[in-house]
């Protein structure tokens, strides 16, 4: 079995800020980041409305410009979180580093911009095209800082961060550190329109609401320093949190739609608990969960129902009813999320949750709350996805 790794540093950029304390502020109050975006308002496209990263608010180690000039956002959305987790870290850079860092998006930005000049037989700048292979990311990433050890990304859809973080946790005993992360920069046409044809999407960012429609896209990165507890003492590293192996399932029914009875996702969150050693009579096993929680008509309330027939009563906040769905970042996001509400002991809210029938235990959190006890916290972060996939993770902070 995976043992428990620990989490040494953090890095985050997406609508709602460029580091930690700023994104968890803008977390916990009740600004509204959901925005018109142009490309879509000016095609007039029935669903337009979306959660951007503002590109001003990057901050890039110094990369050479010619270099720079072909990168995806994707990628300038990983430099930026690994810097700032780096950093946190105080760790040295050393060769003996394994990078694993994801992206849904990366190989489908930006191609209209370049395809016809290949279609016609134009020239492309080569770099250009080769930065768009996903695993170009912790490639790039590894080339800037000196890393040589494993270098990869995971694909799994929507639980592609929790993928991401699991599967680099299995590597932390071979180095000094582990890099888990995933970028996403998913605010351009062709990505917004392909998940609104697919009747995925709505303007009005309202997960567990009953006026709830579908999700609003939004786009951002997340990055995790891993250590495991040998190379914490020997590096004296500051533990900012404590991940337990996650717990997987498939619900083996449909490509797009949850089981109506939740077996997946009950199935993920037994395995999560058992991994943390967590058993049903300690009646303070799980503080929090943070939902998967995307807005649509169908997944939410079969998600609430699962949750709530596992542990009864607990409080259950949505982290993409503020940043929206950032699809593959989504689940080392809302880990960094949740590791900022347990050391801040504040538990988020749900963003316009006006009205939800079926929250019959009253477990949805529609205003910030601060933890009931001292001590030690735990939450369990859901991520599901295309394809059945469920990925439960608990997730503590001392």
């Amino acid at each position: 079995m995976v043992s428990p790794v620990y989490v040494v540093g953090y890095g985050i950029i997406d609508a709602l800020g460029n580091n930690p304390k700023d994104c968890f502020s803008n977390m916990i109050n009740n600004q509204d980041f959901t925005q018109d975006l142009p490309f879509m308002v000016e095609r007039n496209e029935k669903l337009y409305r979306g959660i951007p990263v503002n590109n001003e608010l990057l901050i890039l180690p110094e990369i050479a410009p010619k270099l720079l000039k072909t990168f995806t956002r994707s990628q300038r959305f990983s430099f930026h979180s690994i810097d700032y987790a780096l950093k946190m870290s105080g760790l040295p850079l050393s060769k003996n580093v394994a990078v694993i860092f994801s992206s849904t998006a990366n190989d489908f930005e930006d191609t209209k911009d370049y395809i016809m000049d290949m279609i016609d037989n134009k020239r492309v700048n080569p770099r250009r095209i080769v930065n768009r292979i996903p695993d170009m990311i912790p490639a790039q990433l590894c080339g800037h800082y000196g890393f040589m050890g494993a270098s990869a990304v995971m694909y799994a859809a929507c639980a592609t961060g929790l993928y991401t973080i699991e599967y680099a946790q299995r590597l932390c005993d071979e180095y000094d550190y582990v890099i888990a992360g995933c970028a996403d920069a998913n605010i351009f046409w062709e990505f917004v329109k392909h998940f609104s044809l697919m009747g995925a999407l709505g303007n009005y960012n309202c997960p567990f609401d009953d006026a709830r429609e579908g999700f609003v896209m939004g786009e951002g990165s997340g990055c995790l320093i891993l250590q495991s507890r040998k190379k914490v003492e020997e590096y004296g590293s500051t533990i900012h949190a404590k991940l337990y192996p996650a717990g997987y399932a498939s619900d083996a029914l449909d490509m797009t739609s949850p089981a109506p009875d939740g077996r997946g996702a009950k199935i993920a969150i037994q395995k999560a608990l058992k991994n943390a050693d967590i058993h049903m009579s300690d009646p303070l096993y799980i503080d929090a969960v943070s939902a998967h929680a995307t807005s649509t008509i169908i997944g939410d309330p079969i998600e609430y129902k699962t949750i709530v027939n596992y542990f009864g009563k607990v409080p259950i906040y949505a982290p993409k009813s503020k940043i929206g769905h950032t699809i593959g970042s989504a689940g080392v996001l809302e880990t960094i999320y949740a590791i900022e509400s347990m050391k801040n002991n504040i538990i988020p809210h749900c963003q316009n949750l006006n009205q939800c029938s079926f929250d019959e235990y009253n477990c949805l959190v529609r205003e910030p709350v601060h933890y009931s006890l001292a001590g030690p916290k735990r939450t369990l972060n859901n991520s599901f996805a295309f394809g059945g996939k469920c990925v439960s993770q608990v997730i503590e902070v001392e």
